[in-house]
């Protein structure tokens, strides 16, 4: 088919020119009667511009989403509880009904008779929560035939069992800065080898009242044991008893009490 002025249009396989930018190169001429045409609002952008920016911008929240679920990622992990330690240990309904007091029998004490006037001994707590359980042992010791009170000897235990976090790096703080304390300056604290994974001796003393309690501590994983001998200087016994003998008699009280709790 001919055009105007014998002219043939071109055919399709030559329009390419149809789909090519129209992007003006400059404002446009006046008309010659002065008047001035409109000017393009703006460029003509390329066929798949928009979609060149679409991908940059899919990109940048792609990252943007990996980033952050990698942030919840590592928070969750740290936020998880730690597989807890603990060995076998475990509470028990009555602390006193296993703390050993067989070595006080040999060295020549007794339990201490109760009064009606006074509570009834050995006294014991328990106490349980998802994240620790707690038990406690009061034993008073008295020479043996003694039926007094005057010359009684407290021993105290504490047994910890926890459940959702690891007691070690506080266990050993306590008592790497146990004399730091104005009330302890006279302590001494010692590192003794042979029970759990450490264990402490601290002598409780003052510059007017030496030797006035020992505690042996001993933490094994998760699980932290105590026991304490206090002995006031008020109170005047008749057994003849070292510190080093009452250390060693806390040391088999520790060891086979210990064992019980994981009995």
């Amino acid at each position: 088919m001919m055009g105007p002025a014998g002219q043939r249009p071109p055919s399709l396989s030559n329009a390419g020119w149809l789909h090519e930018p129209l992007t003006p190169i400059g404002p446009m001429r006046p008309y010659p009667d002065g008047r001035v045409p409109p000017q393009p609002l703006g460029r003509w952008r390329q066929p798949g511009g928009n979609r060149g920016r679409l991908w940059v911008l899919g990109a940048v929240v792609g990252v943007s989403t990996l980033a952050v679920v990698g942030v919840l990622a590592v928070s969750d992990s740290r936020s998880a509880d730690p597989v807890p330690d603990l060995r076998g240990y475990h509470h028990v309904d009555n602390l006193c009904a296993i703390t050993d007091t067989a070595p006080y029998v040999h060295a020549g004490f007794a339990l201490a008779p109760s009064s009606p006037t006074t509570l009834k001994y050995p006294l014991h707590q328990t106490r349980l929560h998802p994240a620790l359980d707690s038990m406690t042992c009061t034993i008073r010791l008295a020479p043996a035939g003694k039926g007094e009170r005057a010359d009684d000897t407290t021993l105290i235990a504490n047994a910890l069992v926890h459940k959702r976090a690891d007691p070690g790096p506080e266990f050993t703080a306590r008592f790497e800065t146990w004399t730091q304390a104005d009330l302890a300056a006279d302590d001494a604290v010692t590192k003794i080898d042979g029970l759990g994974d450490e264990a402490y001796i601290v002598r409780k003393q003052t510059e007017h009242a030496p030797n006035t309690g020992v505690t042996l501590a001993v933490r094994d994983g998760w699980t932290t044991f105590e026991i304490s001998w206090l002995h006031p200087p008020s109170v005047v016994t008749t057994i003849d008893i070292k510190v080093p003998e009452v250390i060693e008699l806390l040391k088999r009280t520790a060891a086979t009490t210990m064992a019980l709790l994981r009995a």
